[in-house]
């Protein structure tokens, strides 16, 4: 897992002029990837329709196959306000969807707030509020299990073309020692060949 930084929108301090530039390409570096799963945090009490991340995660996952909507500091939005249009899927929809979690705040952890506390505050503030406490995506341990089942069936689609591309690209480096010679016969290590099993498990 890769924790990107968000977009900076202006320089600060020594920061280089084209800060903005810079992230935006090494972010893109990452989630182009066919093969990476796209995690697209975005707070509660900002307008999702501005979110820098699902803008990044459309150009590069136009389909929304691999994209997963996070909401976070839901316990931060204006008193009388919630997210629950978003986390059922009907303001900005993804084809995964969302899960809304509740943040550690800096004052949480300054004072030393652990997990363990932090985790049960979420599941009071969940468990009492009249519409997250409605709804089956909502929590740290509900997204842990999310990202769990949407990772292997991640990784069963991926996984046969990844191994078709180490197979191609073993066979073209061995095609290519081989017009050098007899290499095989001074090797210094005895030449084996990896093989990617494929997932007989059935995913649910």
């Amino acid at each position: 897992m890769v924790d990107l930084p968000g977009i900076t929108k202006v320089a600060v301090g020594d920061q280089p002029a084209d800060i903005e530039v810079q992230i935006r390409k090494m972010i893109l570096t990452y989630i182009q990837r066919p093969s990476a799963m796209i995690l697209a945090l975005t707070a509660a009490n900002t307008d999702l329709a501005n979110s820098d991340a699902l803008k990044l995660a459309r150009e590069v996952d136009p389909t929304g196959v691999r994209t997963i909507g996070v909401v976070t500091k839901l316990d931060l939005m204006d008193q009388g306000t919630h997210a629950g249009e978003i986390l059922q899927n009907r303001t900005i929809p993804l084809r995964l969807g969302y899960v809304g979690i509740v943040n550690r705040s800096q004052k949480d952890i300054d004072q030393g707030k652990t997990i363990e506390q932090h985790l049960k505050s979420e599941t009071e503030f969940v468990s009492g509020h009249p519409v997250y406490s409605q709804l089956q995506n909502v929590g740290a341990p509900q997204l842990g299990r999310f990202l769990n089942r949407e990772l292997l069936r991640h990784i069963a689609a991926v996984l046969p073309d990844l191994k078709h591309r180490v197979v191609s690209q073993r066979d073209r480096h061995i095609a290519e020692l081989d017009k050098m010679g007899d290499w095989k016969s001074h090797s210094v290590e005895t030449v084996s060949y990896t093989h990617l099993t494929l997932p007989t498990k059935r995913i649910v």
